[in-house]
């Protein structure tokens, strides 16, 4: 049991207001979609369709980036195909296909983390029934990945400062000091974001199991139902052809 204090969120962005746990939900929907998916055409259309999801609830940065990337590998393979053969073109398009597998399923991740607050998403696997023995790793892995960015933005405006180019280009050119101004800082600050999350966690009570308040009403809406029901159809569909 959870208590509610209705809260009217003037910070979010996004034309449509969608449920917490629709986004989950549509995240392992879209995936499976996704893997049934027979044809080049209908997983452009589920990507664009996911963008286009992405824009309406206040994603845009990170989705549009995953989506040029997943069609970027679509043309590597392509070209690979056309103009490569032997153990390269095998490689070229085995890889790709291998990320192509994984882009889906980020760019769905990346529209649910933009668009939802952790004390949100808490909410929303609580009411889900959701054991407190995923909800607590999942929390703390929600809040650790931008933080491990942000971290990450600093290095490499640290490594230019010194001369040091932050690309893989840069990595060919100088790879001792490449290594040194990238692993070692990324490696300090993953352990120390680790711990200071895991305190920040018990110092919240994140463990306590008593019914926690969460400051916004989690309601089932029309486009939560309709996006929903959208997804069982493609995934029907695809499984009756």
């Amino acid at each position: 049991m959870i208590n509610y204090i209705s809260v009217e969120n003037k910070g979010e962005k996004g034309v449509l207001k969608i449920d917490p746990r629709t986004k989950i939900i549509l995240m392992i929907l879209g995936n499976v979609a996704i893997f049934l998916a027979f044809s080049i055409q209908i997983k452009i259309s589920l990507i664009i369709f996911y963008l286009i999801f992405g824009f309406l609830c206040g994603a845009y940065k990170s989705p549009i980036k995953i989506s040029l990337g997943y069609f970027g590998l679509i043309l590597v393979e392509y070209l690979g195909g056309k103009y490569l053969s032997g153990t390269l073109a095998l490689m070229i398009i085995t890889f790709s296909q291998f990320i192509k597998m994984i882009l889906p399923c980020a760019l769905l991740a990346s529209i649910m983390i933009s668009t939802t607050k952790v004390s949100e998403f808490m909410g929303a696997l609580n009411k889900m029934k959701v054991s407190k023995k995923v909800i607590i790793p999942l929390t703390v892995m929600i809040r650790y990945f931008p933080v491990v960015f942000e971290d990450w933005k600093n290095i490499k405006d640290s490594m230019r400062m010194r001369d040091v180019s932050p690309t893989f280009l840069g990595f060919l050119k100088n790879p001792s000091d490449t290594i040194e101004c990238i692993y070692v800082p990324m490696l300090m600050s993953a352990s120390k974001v680790s711990d200071e999350l895991s305190a920040a966690a018990i110092t919240r009570a994140i463990e306590n199991p008593n019914p926690r308040t969460c400051m916004v009403k989690m309601k089932m809406r029309f486009y939560d139902y309709l996006s929903i029901s959208l997804m069982v159809i493609v995934i029907v569909l695809e499984v009756l052809m």
